[in-house]
């Protein structure tokens, strides 16, 4: 949170000391009707606001593929995990998040906004050392899948406008996060000498963290005549362990980007972004973390150490204006990160890529 305080210092400074040329004549940033690149890449929420008595709707899916594990910066085998003493490992996991979105600006300085989402989660898993009561409670096979679905967390959040003048803009947010995301979603997974039946996933797998989060963020925007660029820093605070006994780490990340506007109605960007996330405190009790046997755990994903991460990901991505007709006002937009930069904490199945696709209509 310091480096936060830090940076968003120098963003609110950068309008005295920037001596760059600007557009006089571009309109107004929060304008429904302005260029293709005055919103950031889809996967960054929270990047503009609107002026007084404007409305946006928003849809945006994205899809989150990882395979393989990982363990601080390097890439590590199945056998690597068994040798570390976990009866399973998980092998790759898919993430689909369907979110829905609302802006309505009640001033030209604030604009409030809601969002909430619906998941699907995947984890296909290997079972590293031959316990035969594991294996024969998965009917003799040494793999398993285990699936969620659902509602995930609620978040509502408040924009306010601290600077706008001759294409440059900075704004500051602060979002509540409510825990509408179910923890206990259940499943079927081998357990030793014990019948396969339905029992809690761990945190990696449940649709939300379980506690209310407070969610500051700070974002600034600068336009030239075809080119933009941005930078926003955003964070995670959760208040409180959940009812089930854990804590998600707490969150910071830093997106920057720049944008060339091809046309009206198309423009390209490119960028990089930041993230980390602290470990898990507390302990997953309902998940079962030992075996019956000596010195081997169940699986990574029941130990907080092997939760949180660093990660650096190139960002890529195309926005589409509809600047007039039926359909003025509506907005396409897709783009994907790829990670460059990967230190996880522990054991961890490693990130491949994610693409988060969106709509927005403002009126």
């Amino acid at each position: 949170m310091k480096n936060f305080i830090r940076l968003s210092a120098i963003l609110i400074t950068m309008n005295s000391i920037t001596g760059w040329s600007h557009v006089s004549d571009l309109e107004t940033v929060g304008e429904p009707v302005s260029r293709p690149d005055a919103h950031a890449p889809i996967s960054i929420m929270g990047d503009h606001t609107h002026k007084q008595g404007e409305w946006m709707l928003a849809y945006r899916y994205m899809y989150m593929e990882m395979d393989g594990m990982r363990n601080n910066n390097s890439s590590v085998s199945f056998a690597d995990v068994a040798t570390a003493g976990f009866a399973v490992t998980p092998t790759d996991m898919t993430h689909e998040m369907q979110m829905f979105g609302i802006m309505y600006a009640p001033t030209d300085d604030l604009t409030l906004m809601v969002m909430t989402s619906y998941q699907q989660l995947e984890m296909d898993h290997e079972i590293v050392r031959p316990l035969g009561p594991l294996i024969a409670a998965n009917n003799g096979s040494t793999t398993f899948r285990t699936r969620s679905e659902g509602i995930g967390d609620t978040r509502v959040s408040a924009l306010y406008d601290l600077y706008e003048a001759d294409g440059m803009k900075l704004h500051a947010g602060l979002g509540l996060s409510l825990p509408t995301g179910s923890i206990t979603e259940m499943d079927e997974r081998p357990v030793p000498f014990q019948p396969l039946v339905e029992r809690i996933l761990p945190a990696a797998m449940q649709l939300g963290s379980g506690s209310v989060e407070i969610r500051p963020s700070l974002t600034w925007t600068h336009f030239f005549p075809n080119v933009s660029y941005g930078v926003q820093m955003r964070g995670v605070s959760r208040l409180h362990e959940n009812h089930e006994g854990y804590q998600l780490g707490d969150e910071f990340a830093t997106d920057v980007w720049g944008s060339l506007r091809l046309s009206d109605w198309m423009s390209f960007s490119a960028g990089l972004g930041y993230i980390w996330v602290d470990h898990l405190e507390g302990a997953q009790d309902s998940v079962g973390q030992n075996t019956p046997v000596p010195g081997v755990q169940t699986i990574p994903t029941a130990f907080g150490e092997n939760y949180g991460y660093q990660e650096v990901n190139a960002i890529f991505g195309v926005n589409f204006l509809v600047p007039h007709g039926w359909f003025r006002n509506h907005r396409l937009a897709v783009d994907a990160r790829l990670p460059v930069y990967r230190n996880h904490n522990g054991f961890r199945l490693e990130n491949d890529f994610t693409v988060t696709a969106g709509w927005q209509w403002a009126f």
